[in-house]
């Protein structure tokens, strides 16, 4: 049976690191609480002459690396990205070009923060459907300090920049690979949190002027607990797709956006925290670049192994949530 494997996974991670402390400082906050609770301890922070493209380019080229694949190998590269370098071209034409990866179809996802796990999940079911396509690249990168109002008390000490990818390779395994995914969405709250810099509702003029390039919440609307009410379900749906149970998984990915929350959701699935990983702590939260970040550092650390059952799930503006699950091979 044609199925799919993750043969390599990469990042990067900005060089320049500020402290949650030296951000609360800046903005008048005592941040101690939002630290041990959410868990984010630092925020990592592009230089001025890097872009989406390049903190992708160096995160594929660590996938492809570690995985033994060529660029001329692959078939196609999906980049998950909110924060790309142009509205058009898409960001995943500038990292074809500069991985020399003549050979890949290509095009850039918006999903947001769940933009990584779709653009996985989509990847997945080009090469299990489609005889022309062997491996694929899939990256998340995220830019989004660029975008932040720095007085902004709840944007300000959470978002950073980084890249996660994976190289995506067919296998023929009886026993391993893929085993289910899901997607789910509710649209009405499209308009909690945006960034509409140079949209076509809003030329690029006049939202600069109106600051529209800041991230910003709406604070007209309240956003209910969304990731504890649906990861718990999404992670259900998706492992009984092959026959399995929550207790059937050896690593569950979340979103990195609150460590409280992830604690939550082990708690509701009814799993001890030895069965995620966390990565917040040191790269802070990136977006759609931040379970490829933890999926590669879990891998780095030897906390999965071949027949783990793993399971990635994400949840972004818009908002939109995607799970995907597979058993490693």
């Amino acid at each position: 049976m044609r199925t799919v494997r993750i043969a390599g996974t990469g990042i990067y991670t900005p060089t320049r690191s500020m402290p949650t402390e030296e951000v609360g400082a800046m903005l008048k906050l005592d941040l101690t609480q939002q630290i041990l609770t959410g868990g984010i301890k630092v925020k990592k922070i592009m230089a001025d002459d890097e872009e989406a493209s390049d903190l992708a380019v160096y995160a594929g080229m660590q996938a492809l690396k570690n995985a033994g694949v060529k660029p001329s190998e692959l078939d196609l590269i999906i980049v998950s990205t909110d924060t790309p370098d142009y509205i058009s071209p898409c960001t995943a034409s500038i990292v074809q070009h500069r991985l020399l990866a003549k050979n890949a179809g290509l095009f850039d996802t918006n999903v947001a923060c769940a933009g990584w796990v779709t653009a996985l999940n989509t990847a997945t079911k080009y090469i299990m459907a489609d005889q022309h396509f062997h491996k694929a690249l899939v990256i998340g990168t995220y830019a989004m300090t660029r975008f932040l109002n720095w007085q902004d008390k709840v944007t300000a000490p959470t978002f950073s920049d980084g890249a996660g990818a994976a190289v995506l390779v067919e296998d023929e395994s009886e026993t391993g690979g893929y085993l289910g995914s899901m997607l789910y969405a509710d649209g009405y709250y499209w308009d909690y949190l945006s960034v509409n810099l140079g949209s076509a509702r809003l030329p690029t003029a006049e939202s600069v002027a109106n600051q529209e390039h800041k991230v910003r919440y709406n604070q007209n609307k309240r956003f209910p607990d969304v990731n504890s009410v649906h990861w718990p379900r999404l992670v259900r749906e998706t492992l009984a797709q092959a026959s399995l149970t929550p207790q059937d998984a050896d690593m569950l990915l979340f979103t990195q956006v609150r460590r409280n929350t992830i604690e939550g959701v082990m708690n509701t699935l009814g799993l001890p925290m030895t069965k995620t990983h966390t990565v917040m702590e040191k790269f802070g939260y990136t977006g759609s670049a931040c379970v490829p970040m933890a999926l590669h550092d879990a891998l780095e650390q030897d906390l999965i192994h071949s027949g783990d059952v793993v399971v990635m799930t994400a949840s972004g503006g818009g908002y939109a949530m995607a799970c995907y699950a597979m058993r490693w091979l």
